[in-house]
């Protein structure tokens, strides 16, 4: 009975939810987009072709950050078996639009809003001989036609907290979804342990993936040659995924700053409106990437504004501080490994209950939770005037991602059992 009433207020809820997306598209420019997408959702999938031979992998991410975690495998499993078609979906537009033409899948798709129906539509369509769903976005009636049809699915990144509805002791139909994943590959040990406490065990300790991509993408280092002549060798901190806190605070600390320094700004959220914010708070000397050209005299210019998306990874490799946005907000921070792989000092917002690895940066010293504005202005300070200390930081920075490498590798290791 608890499980069933577990059930009815899942399938209560999501539809509530689809439907609210739908009511507010009007009015909210994130709900249309969202709205979009799934118009545009069964024109892509049902362009993929199908051939009776073909061994198809699906990958299911929710937005950017989950893709990149999960590229390492998708490359991984090419190299294993070339043959293999890798078709990767996404549940959101932004992820889906900075990654579209990503040459690591062969087809990306918008995921239909969940129902029975759609479920089984979709896996009738794209037949997968396996399912990989990266770290969370947990579709039950999904992950139930998989379980229906025989088809091995594996949860990657996976990390689980205590507070989290799985983990009650009345949530019996939230468990059952994870017990349906075939494997579960842990980021952590606690995570283990609180699967283990509920009788889930088909599970082991990999690590994160996102280790294994960020020394990729550290190691593969692709010129952007705008932002090298912007650099010009100057200092320069890179302000990633940003948001209005982070860019108050170092907006007021340059009033003060008297050391050269060169800023990339990427926001979290493009679009206009984010924008002209930008441009209001730092009103001098500022270009954004869209206008930038051969003849652009960029010794004008301090303050560079990304104003596409796509690039962040690989501006970390031009810096030589990072902040990192979404600290301010639970649940909120962006990934703090990308600039670590590229060794840099890193501040963050507070908010880092959900992110062991942030916690770990600042344990290790390469990283500092700023809560206020003194506390940003002292840390810019610092690692401006002192070069021995970045360095020193960079290079603990490197051997952390180094040590905790390895992921794909472990995860491989058992999909090799299911691959044929």
């Amino acid at each position: 009975m608890i499980k069933l009433l577990g059930y009815i207020s899942y399938i209560f809820g999501t539809q509530a939810y689809f439907l609210l997306v739908k009511f507010i598209a009007p009015y909210n420019k994130r709900a249309k987009l969202l709205i979009e997408a799934q118009h545009k959702a069964w024109q892509l999938i049902d362009k993929i072709p199908h051939q009776a031979s073909d061994y198809t992998i699906w990958f299911h991410v929710s937005s950017l950050g989950e893709f990149e975690q999960g590229k390492p495998l998708m490359i991984a499993l090419k190299e294993a078996m070339p043959q293999c078609k890798i078709i990767v979906s996404f549940f959101s537009p932004s992820g889906f639009l900075a990654k579209e033409k990503d040459s690591s899948a062969d087809y990306i798709i918008y995921l239909p809003f969940e129902s029975k129906k759609n479920a089984q539509r979709f896996i009738q369509t794209i037949q997968p001989k396996l399912a990989i769903w990266v770290k969370y976005d947990f579709w039950h009636q999904y992950l139930y036609e998989l379980n229906q049809q025989h088809i091995p699915v594996f949860l990657i990144a996976a990390q689980f907290r205590a507070k989290q509805v799985f983990f009650k002791k009345w949530a019996v139909f939230q468990r059952s979804t994870l017990a349906m994943f075939t494997h579960i590959f842990c980021q952590n040990q606690s995570s283990q342990n609180l699967l283990n406490q509920f009788n889930i065990t088909q599970h082991s300790l990999s690590g994160d993936n996102r280790y294994d991509r960020v020394k990729d993408y550290a190691s593969n280092l692709e010129d952007i040659p705008y932002i090298e002549a912007f650099k010009n060798n100057t200092s320069t901190l890179i302000l990633g995924s940003s948001y209005k806190e982070e860019e108050s605070l170092l907006a007021y600390s340059l009033f003060k700053l008297s050391d050269p320094l060169k800023i990339i700004i990427a926001p979290h959220f493009v679009d206009e409106k984010r924008l002209a914010e930008i441009e209001e708070n730092f009103p001098h000397k500022t270009i954004r990437y869209s206008k930038v050209s051969d003849q652009t005299n960029f010794q004008e210019y301090t303050i560079l504004i990304m104003d596409s998306i796509g690039f962040l990874a690989r501006l970390y490799r031009y810096g030589d501080l990072a902040l990192v946005g979404g600290g301010f907000w639970e649940n909120g921070l962006h990934n703090s490994l990308e600039p670590c792989a590229f060794g840099m000092p890193i501040a963050f917002g507070p908010k880092l209950r959900r992110f062991p690895e942030a916690q770990e940066l600042v344990d290790l010293g390469v990283a500092s939770i700023v809560s206020h504005q003194k506390e940003f202005n002292d840390w810019l300070s610092k690692h401006i005037l002192d070069e021995q200390l970045r360095k020193e930081k960079a290079f603990k920075c490197k051997q952390f991602v180094k040590e905790h490498a390895g992921a794909t590798q472990r995860v491989m290791a058992v999909l090799s059992n299911y691959l044929s």
